[in-house]
């Protein structure tokens, strides 16, 4: 991870967990949640990078329950690196896998995220996802 010439090592685990944190509040909501509970979790607008343009978004540009309904998602296995922390903006990757309940794979997807904290919350800025990337 590239690190801030300025930040601590105790600085820097701290951001980490509150970045951990809010990883696990995204996970869920895709999880269990709806769209309005990802909804809180994106300082608008939102940039999304879809295959062909990016785009600026008013609202979060996915549905949770109509993905869970469409493909039968029940849970993710994620990897999540940070590639870049300050104080107040982090750039992550994420490789994640999404399965139905019996354990069976849906699609791979390969992630490009980047946090910005405002008034102490951190939420989803830009992302980009690549399907079948692995």
């Amino acid at each position: 991870m590239l690190r801030s010439m300025n930040m601590t090592e105790e600085r820097r685990a701290e951001l980490e967990t509150e970045i951990e944190a809010f990883m696990a509040r995204y996970n869920t909501a895709f999880v269990s949640g709806t769209r309005e509970d990802l909804q809180a979790l994106v300082h608008l607008p939102v940039i999304y990078v879809s295959e062909t343009e990016a785009q600026v978004r008013e609202r979060y540009p996915f549905d949770p329950e109509r993905m869970r309904e469409a493909t039968g998602f029940h849970h993710p296995e994620t990897r999540t690196r940070i590639v870049h922390l300050e104080e107040t903006r982090a750039h992550l990757t994420i490789e994640g896998t999404r399965h139905r309940e019996d354990g069976s794979v849906i699609e791979s997807i390969d992630s490009f995220y980047i946090l910005h904290k405002r008034d102490g919350e951190w939420g989803v800025s830009v992302f980009s996802g690549i399907r079948g990337a692995r």
